[in-house]
């Protein structure tokens, strides 16, 4: 008979974490496991979950960041939804091969729009011709959609990203994977938590708030876990990347620009960045960056010069991306690494007169990258709560301002993904609620394989 699983990803969790903030995890573990989940690169929350759920690194199954850049397009897609823009097997599919018929529900993974599970929610605001943006989210099958409503309200999407992130929306996505348990009982339950990414970019992770909010997620999670291991349910917790606490951003792409390697559109609304028109720009995503050249005469100047900014650690070629497991075509020509305490920021503009007008709006698909800036208030006597409340007004009054409420400046964000190595104790774990005979770390793509094997085990 199939063993069911609870499969919970806690973003930004590790080790040292559980043991020292966590009672509730820590006793899970020590009736199971804990184990250093070693991560493929980049450890960004795209790429890691199309490696855990496929058990391939990125040039298998094409993930290769959060976003990157769409050569024949000649634009940056950031935060893709669809299932079909990954390659390989997924979990639940394998699963099927060996127990057809076999439910699996996906809450809140990423790229889990489109994919064959059989239940699906996640975030998917409603973009009106009018240029209004309302909050919304997708399910399936449609009629979870007003079952959850229902039962728990709408999705609170201000607390999902952006200055008013909280516990709200972590705690709607547990409540609706106990619902989806209960009612439809699938053999396969994904879910993931992003509540501890936001207090880490604001604070830092060592920080008293960090802690209280790990301490606070402790509890949130455990009428779930409880409700799973009732029903004997195995659970699994896993996480997608560690942090960096940093203090340094780069801003590569306004090096390249100063080098005359990167064009933008100047509009009244701001520059704008001509990637089909650029020699060399970079998708930057926390601790990594792609670098797109579009004359391979470049390469080597373009090279020496992201070698040569304060912070970067490393750069990859081709044949050098081959060992790190991310040569894929959807890749950079050159992959640009910041060094422990550095990460890319993705400002292109050299005056602030200059920026575009989504420089201080929650725009996720219009930067050219991950923009952590989008969690912090902007400042000023107008700022903050104040700016918010009144953008919220002309909002409902239907008036066409900006909602230009974050703060756009890098220097303010303390703690970045960490996309490669470092301290096991602070990087992505793995906690079972079973004993495992591994005492070593458990690679990504491992972890695939370890739970199919755990559902098959009475076979």
């Amino acid at each position: 008979m199939t063993r069911k699983l609870l499969v919970l990803d806690v973003a930004t969790l590790h080790p040292d974490a559980v043991r020292a903030y966590m009672p509730y995890l820590s006793s899970l573990a020590q009736a199971g496991a804990l184990r250093a989940l070693e991560p493929s690169f980049p450890a960004l929350s795209c790429s890691s979950h199309a490696t855990m759920l496929t058990g391939a690194p990125p040039r298998v199954h094409g993930i290769v960041g959060n976003g990157w850049y769409e050569r024949d397009y000649a634009s940056v897609r950031m935060w893709p939804r669809s299932n079909h823009l990954v390659s390989g097997e997924p979990l639940w599919e394998a699963a099927r091969r060996r127990h057809p018929g076999l439910r699996a529900a996906n809450l809140f993974w990423r790229q889990c729009a489109d994919s064959t599970c059989d239940t699906i929610v996640t975030e998917r605001p409603a973009y009106w011709a009018s240029g209004r943006k309302t909050f919304d989210f997708h399910a399936t099958p449609a009629a979870l959609h007003g079952e959850l409503t229902t039962r728990l309200g709408h999705l609170p999407f201000p607390q999902f990203w952006g200055p008013l992130a909280g516990i709200e929306s972590t705690r709607w996505i547990l409540r609706a994977a106990g619902h989806v348990m209960q009612t439809q009982a699938p053999e396969l339950l994904l879910v993931y938590a992003p509540y501890l990414d936001y207090d880490a970019e604001r604070y830092g992770t060592e920080t008293p708030e960090w802690t209280k909010a790990a301490a606070l997620m402790d509890v949130e999670m455990r009428p779930l876990i409880d409700a799973a291991r009732a029903e004997g349910r195995d659970v699994v917790v896993v996480s997608d990347y560690g942090w960096a606490a940093v203090d340094r951003p780069i801003l590569i792409n306004r090096a390249l620009r100063r080098a005359g390697l990167l064009e933008v559109e100047r509009l009244a609304n701001g520059e704008r960045l001509e990637c089909g028109r650029s020699r060399a720009f970079a998708v930057v995503d926390s601790q990594m960056a792609h670098v797109y050249v579009a004359d391979p005469r470049d390469l080597g100047p373009v090279r020496a010069l992201i070698e040569g900014l304060d912070g970067v650690a490393q750069v990859l070629d081709r044949e050098a991306q081959a060992t790190f497991g991310i040569d894929h075509p959807r890749s950079g020509d050159l992959i640009a690494i910041a060094g422990s305490t550095s990460w890319f920021a993705y400002p292109y503009w050299l005056a602030d007169a200059d920026a575009p007008d989504f420089r201080h709006c929650i725009a996720i698909f219009d930067k050219i990258g991950w923009d952590p800036t989008e969690i912090l208030f902007r400042a000023g006597a107008f700022g903050g709560r104040l700016r918010l409340g009144a953008r919220a007004l002309q909002k409902a009054l239907r008036l066409a301002v900006p909602f230009d409420v974050i703060g756009g400046d890098p220097s303010k964000v303390r703690a970045a993904r960490r996309t490669a190595g470092g301290d096991a104790g602070r990087g992505p774990v793995l906690i079972t609620s079973w004993p495992l005979e591994q005492n070593t770390a458990v690679p990504m793509t491992a972890l695939k394989n370890l739970l199919l094997e755990r559902m098959f085990s009475g076979e």
